[in-house]
């Protein structure tokens, strides 16, 4: 009996040959996307963004890019089952029921919707959301349309240290209970009208965020810390001295789960971060996660694995 989530020989030759997983998506428990970057010592620039799907309609479909500095990965449900990858300085590829193309660059000007190149997406309440420097924000429209929701957000209020203020992370539970931080300490709230700064008790660097299942909002923090709260009520629960922060932190199965290069971690209810208890399988595949429909990925140098609600699985 075949494993569900096998990838046949004939894809692994195709596309995911000589390539290692740069970020990854995922669509549906059927369906995952993914960026890759050629193996070697230096980027060469060029992409495969393609999807997988499993099961009885397996397929796989992905196309080569060239450019895209530093990529991002996000789905789109508003527009079907549907990932956009999006360059740090310009680019944007879609692929799935969405469309298979290029579109136009996100426009930039003060106003937005943004006035840099976009930094970080997540999808919330079935629209895709992005974030970018000097505290912009904006979403992907059913028009597939970006439409801006900077509204009162007032720019770094010194210009010479841009980077101190946000955004690098944005995370919701929904439209109207959105937050997006970055730069050092600069934490913000959206109720669907209006943004708020949020009082924070740390003013180190933040790097992603995780509006968990628990009702928490998770913010990762400079050298692997971690800060948990709502509203105005924060504490740090966990500091580290890590070569690098999380890249992604994720809430599945009542539980945060934490990734970089370099491990995947869970935190407990008593805020505690420790090693996940996963295979090996998994492990070493850490670097991204991504979760939706019930199931978690973890991709990165070494390959990729899913959890599929009850065991893991190695795709690669």
């Amino acid at each position: 009996m075949s494993d569900f989530y096998e990838i046949p020989d004939s894809y692994r030759q195709r596309i995911f040959k000589n390539r290692w997983f740069y970020d990854c998506a995922v669509v549906d428990r059927n369906r995952v996307s993914f960026v890759l970057f050629d193996d070697g010592p230096h980027d060469n620039g060029n992409r495969a963004f393609g999807t997988i799907t499993f099961g009885a309609n397996a397929n796989l479909d992905g196309r080569k890019y060239t450019g895209f500095v530093f990529p991002m990965l996000g789905v789109a449900p508003n527009l079907g089952k549907t990932s956009v990858m999006l360059g740090s300085i310009d680019g944007v590829a879609v692929h799935g029921e969405g469309g298979g193309e290029m579109w136009p660059d996100i426009p930039k000007s003060p106003q937005g919707p943004i006035s840099t190149g976009p930094t970080n997406v997540a999808t919330i309440g079935g629209k895709l959301y992005v974030c970018a420097g000097w505290r912009h924000v904006c979403y992907l429209s059913d028009a597939r349309e970006w439409v801006s929701i900077r509204h009162n957000l007032p720019d770094p209020p010194n210009p010479k240290k841009a980077s101190r203020f946000g955004f690098e992370a944005i995370a919701g539970f929904g439209a109207d209970d959105i937050y997006a931080a970055g730069g050092e300490g600069d934490l913000w709230h959206f109720d669907g009208k209006a943004w708020r700064q949020c009082q924070v008790p740390a003013n180190m660097t933040m790097e992603s965020l995780c509006c968990a299942g628990d009702g928490n909002v998770y913010v990762g923090l400079q050298s692997g810390g971690l800060m948990r709260g709502r509203g105005d009520e924060w504490q740090v629960i966990h500091e580290d001295r890590m070569t690098v922060p999380f890249k992604d932190i994720v809430w599945y199965q009542d539980q945060l789960w934490c990734t970089s290069e370099y491990g995947l971690w869970t935190v407990g209810k008593d805020g505690k971060l420790v090693d996940a208890d996963a295979p090996a399988l998994a492990t070493a595949c850490s670097g991204n996660l991504s979760t939706a429909d019930g199931i978690l990925m973890v991709a990165g140098l070494n390959g990729a694995a899913i959890h599929d609600g009850s065991r893991w699985h190695r795709l690669l």
